[in-house]
């Protein structure tokens, strides 16, 4: 729909402009010259302050006379079209004069375009007609022309409905001046044209404003004269203005107000700079726009410091999807050891603050379970959880994911470079799991970064400041590292502000059955097995008396295994001592007693208790351990099956 609305001076000229636009639409589509669908607004307003307060939402508006100039002054977004009083207008309402009042002193109001050539024409037709122009069609401009032809003698005044109104108020005869059908009709059809065309650059008119209000950036052009020509809204924001119409055509200097912006944006050449601006910081850039080799206006645009702070911190949290991020909490942790749980309260207590925290811990503790947990449970559990294994990376890509890289720092690196782990982790936590294997050269560039809390990538000049918590785990004594020489004595003090000790699995036997019988239960239901393997007592008897060298790893891989194996009708007991025969640790284990010698003891002697202490000590192996108790392997299965509940 394109819509169209006509400014008529008095409601007697609606019905003509009314037909004439119905007549001429009609016309159009039996052409079949413009299928467009129209609509038409009529609005009476001798003034454009009459007009004001109806404005309508058109494409296009016809006007005519001391409104169509006044309207054109005010460059508006749409097209005014003249409703032009032609000669045929004019040489009507000089006949009718003639007619009515013969060779009387009349006198003419309008604007220029109006009334051009009158004298002339009067001449012609043998009436006696003065033309009085006006410029701003004001109430006071109008009533000081009647007023003036009043004096000069005029006894008839000619012109629109207030140059009427105001004549016959001081006795005067009025005539008004009226638009015909040729008139309204050519008005009418060049109205339509335009507002079409209107309606296509407003369209994108608007997607563009729209698209720049949308923009991040503060966005403000100045033109050649050093006025405002246009200002987003984010521009409008970031310095603190008020309504936009209220800046459009005035000075830059109205907008930019503080001396050190008022210096950037006059700068003759491309500026790039951050500047202090009231609360806050700006960075300010300049872009002159060039035209045949002269500066035809400037683009400065503007970010908040603020603004790139939550920025940069959205497009962080969004690597979420990138795996950093923890997966585990303090809920994850299954125990009932009461020195587990003194750990576990430990480290929430060392959450809620921002030292760096190590991990200690043989291989296989759940030291990274724990440092999630560490990290959900702190005040940055919102942010990202990075973790990097120290030793999986040879030192040189190693250094590149630590600190990330630039463009053309190196060959083969990424187009646009690329952000270390430390960036990624910012105002989140770093997890330099097995940080004794970080070799000596890049102790140094760590140190610093926990120094500083700044990062410089590797080919860049410019330090990226940071703001982290860094959990380390190791399975060694870095103490004895340090006085080996393999390890900065003075990063193994930074790094040991807080330290958790994860005990061994098997300094925590009580949570074997726990552990074990959840391992089982997630992998069947990961695998849909239906029939749930059940650990009796005995079995898991037998399960704590193996030493766990591999700790919960190696608990978890073994119920991986127990439940690939398992089968109904199977008996779990046989199954887990078949499998603990076979599972040799690549420790050496710690000296056996001598073995037991045959006449220490019978059948009846040997208690579970016992043969559970010789299976510990041989780490499961039935033949060491029936060699030790002076028996035969067949012997130990036998009783090992009558204590938990099988046949003799």
């Amino acid at each position: 729909m394109v819509r169209i609305a006509i400014v008529i001076p008095y409601a007697s000229m609606a019905n003509l402009a009314w037909d004439v636009f119905q007549e001429h639409t009609e016309q159009m589509r039996l052409q079949a010259l413009d299928a467009t669908e129209y609509s038409l607004d009529i609005l009476v307003a001798s003034t454009t302050q009459e007009l004001l307060p109806q404005w309508p939402d058109c494409d296009a508006m016809i006007a005519r006379g001391a409104t169509y100039l006044d309207l054109c002054r005010r460059s508006l977004s749409i097209p005014v079209i003249e409703l032009i009083i032609n000669g045929t207008d004019i040489v009507n309402i000089l006949l009718q004069l003639r007619q009515k009042y013969g060779p009387v002193p009349a006198a003419i109001l309008g604007t220029q375009n109006m009334i051009l050539g009158v004298e002339k024409l009067a001449r012609q037709l043998g009436v006696d007609v003065t033309p009085y122009c006006f410029q701003e069609n004001s109430l006071l401009e109008i009533r000081g022309c009647v007023e003036q032809a009043a004096r000069d003698g005029k006894r008839v005044i000619i012109g629109g409905s207030t140059g009427c109104r105001l004549a016959e108020e001081i006795g005067l005869t009025s005539m008004l001046i009226t638009s015909g059908r040729e008139a309204f009709w050519n008005a009418i059809s060049e109205a339509k044209q335009q507002a079409k065309i209107s309606q296509v650059e407003r369209e994108k008119a608007l997607s563009f404003q729209t698209m720049l209000d949308n923009a991040y950036e503060g966005l403000v052009v100045i033109d050649r004269n050093q006025q405002i020509s246009f200002l987003n809204t984010a521009a409008i924001q970031i310095l603190q203005l008020s309504r936009r119409e209220q800046y459009l055509g005035k000075p830059a200097s109205s907008v930019f107000s503080t001396p050190a912006l008022s210096r950037i944006v006059s700068a003759p050449e491309n500026t790039d700079e951050i500047i202090a601006y009231k609360n806050t910081h700006l960075s300010v850039k300049t872009k002159n726009m060039m035209m045949h080799g002269l500066r035809a206006g400037t683009v400065v645009s503007l970010l908040n410091a603020a603004q790139i702070q939550t920025t940069e911190d959205q497009l962080r949290k969004k690597l979420h999807y990138k795996g950093h991020k923890a997966k585990y909490t303090f809920g994850d942790i299954i125990t009932r050891s009461p020195r587990m749980m003194a750990c576990i309260q430990e480290a929430k207590a060392f959450a809620q603050t921002d030292s760096n925290i190590v991990v200690v811990g043989e291989t296989g503790t759940g030291k990274e379970l724990l440092s999630q947990s560490i990290h959900a449970w702190s005040r940055r559990a919102q942010n990202n959880f990075v973790a990097i294994n120290c030793a999986a990376l040879p030192e040189n890509l190693l250094e590149s994911e630590l600190f990330g890289y630039v463009e053309g720092a190196f060959t083969g690196a990424t187009r646009g470079g690329k952000p270390g782990l430390f960036e990624i982790a910012h105002n989140g936590t770093i997890f330099l799991d097995e940080i004794s294997e970080i070799p000596l050269g890049l102790q140094g560039r760590l140190l610093r970064v926990l120094q500083e809390r700044e990062i410089m990538r590797l080919g860049d000049s410019q330090v990226t400041p940071i703001n982290i918590r860094v959990i380390a785990a190791t399975n060694k004594d870095l103490e004895s590292l340090v006085r080996a020489g393999k390890f900065r004595s003075d990063l193994y003090y930074r790094l040991y502000v807080l330290q958790l000790n994860l005990p061994p699995l098997r300094e925590r036997q009580e949570d074997i059955p726990l552990l074990a019988q959840s391992f089982l239960r997630n992998f069947q239901a990961r695998e849909g097995d239906s029939c749930p393997l059940e650990l009796s007592d005995g079995d898991c008897r037998l399960l704590q008396s193996r030493p766990w060298r591999g700790n919960i790893r190696e608990l978890q891989n073994f119920c991986e295994r127990l439940a690939v194996l398992y089968r109904p009708g199977v008996s779990v007991s046989g199954l887990i001592a078949h499998l603990l025969e076979g599972a040799a640790s690549p420790e050496t284990p710690p000296p056996c007693p001598p073995p037991v010698p045959k006449a220490a003891h019978t059948r009846i002697d040997l208690s579970y208790e016992v043969l559970l202490a010789v299976l510990q000590e041989c780490r499961g192996n039935r033949t060491q351990a029936a060699a030790k108790l002076g028996i035969s392997r067949g012997t130990l299965w036998r009783l090992l099956k009558k204590y938990q509940g099988g046949e003799a």
